[in-house]
């Protein structure tokens, strides 16, 4: 009994002379933030996962230079899930439960995203932009540490054939999309905005899965659909593939795609099949606003490779850097509601890459809008002023 005593008594004067605003919550020491991502550095969806992951770590190593953030340090922890379901809710928990991180960043993948959603709701960490379409979202009650500023493939999709039908006048459109979420999701959106368009049809719908070693056989379906235009929801590898088998069978529909394919590495994996391809997109893009270009020449100074992914890249930095606006505001001392309310406080705010974001005690969705965008030699060019879309969540 004696002994307790004496290490309680010793446990409260170690909390008596711990440091002023250091923290108890996971992840948060009086110099450090912990936070972790669960991205696929393998597979056919690395060539999102590689640039992203790297493009965050990079702008934590930019900013630790300056100090951090109200005197801590900022350190990412990245496992490679391979954009498989399974081992991404097995990395989320290892990051939660052996990591011990305060917070996980974007985490790709609309089906991995759903797939882990439960268990981060209950481990209550927070997640900041999960790369998933926001409509998984709607309402979904249990969202007080989950922020977003990622749009939803379901306008998206209603926004990509409404220009289609509208500006470009296709009058058939087919759809080519991952048999996840993420492409259920999308064509869900088309079929959505077809149905508003008396006169205009589906052709067709041809999906594939995302081990798929070649699409021949969706690109021949497509040609014989004879639709006029092809809107795209696919990973880069799939994306370069279709528009190339496409180009082989003399197949010269006008093509439409997803932002998740709006960066410039396309060119190199698609070659001249890239050209004239009509995509949406969230935020400015490099080449199109100054203090883009200065983050992605920042991000490049740091880690030359990411030059050659500048959309994501510079998308790394916009899928974090509310978050860490919230952590600025939230003052030294540090805790997820501190950061929750500091969030909630953001109205109409404009970061180095996202514009016009909001947050508020029932908005958790901090952007809700889109412009038309077409990739042209190897650059794009904007098309469009914004679309808006009711929020989600």
């Amino acid at each position: 009994m004696r002994i307790l005593t004496t290490m309680v008594l010793i446990a409260v004067v170690i909390a008596l002379l711990a440091p002023a605003g250091m923290s108890q919550e996971r992840g948060i020491t009086a110099t450090e933030i912990v936070i972790g991502t669960s991205m696929p550095l393998s597979g056919g969806a690395a060539f999102w996962g590689i640039p992203i992951s790297a493009a965050m770590d990079a702008w934590f190593k930019y900013l630790n230079d300056q100090g951090g953030i109200n005197g801590r340090r900022l350190r990412l922890v990245v496992k490679d899930d391979g954009y498989l379901p399974p081992r991404a809710v097995a990395n989320t928990r290892e990051l939660v439960e052996r990591d011990s991180v305060f917070a996980l960043a974007s985490s790709l993948g609309t089906a991995n995203v759903f797939a882990t959603r439960d268990y981060v709701v209950e481990s209550q960490t927070f997640w900041i932009t999960p790369l998933a379409g926001v409509d998984i979202w709607a309402g979904f009650k249990n969202k007080k540490y989950i922020f977003a500023t990622y749009p939803s493939y379901i306008e998206e999709g209603t926004i990509l054939v409404n220009y289609a039908v509208q500006n470009l006048k296709a009058k058939s459109v087919a759809v080519f999309y991952q048999n996840d979420l993420y492409g259920q999701q999308g064509l869900l959106g088309i079929k959505r905005g077809l149905a508003k368009m008396p006169g205009v049809k589906l052709g067709t719908a041809v999906s594939y899965e995302v081990t798929d070693a070649e699409v021949t056989a969706q690109a021949q379906k497509m040609k014989e659909s004879g639709a006029d235009a092809v809107i795209l929801y696919a990973t880069p590898r799939a994306g370069a593939l279709i528009v190339r088998d496409m180009a082989k069978l003399g197949y010269k529909p006008t093509l439409l795609s997803s932002f998740t394919l709006a960066d410039p590495a396309m060119f190199a994996l698609a070659g001249d099949a890239w050209n004239n391809v009509h995509l949406g997109a969230y935020f400015p893009l490099p080449g199109l606003d100054p203090k883009v270009d200065a983050v992605l020449a920042t991000l490049s100074r740091i880690n030359p490779a990411l030059a050659r992914s500048p959309f994501n890249a510079v998308a790394g930095v916009g899928f974090i850097e509310a978050f860490l606006e919230g952590v600025r505001r939230a003052g030294p001392t540090l805790t997820k509601d501190r950061v929750v309310q500091a969030m909630e406080s953001i109205k109409n705010w404009d970061g180095e890459v996202m514009r016009s974001v909001s947050f508020g005690p029932d908005r958790h969705q901090g952007t809700n809008r889109l412009f038309m965008i077409k990739a042209e030699n190897g650059k794009f060019t904007r098309l469009t002023d914004w679309y808006t879309y009711p929020t989600k969540f």
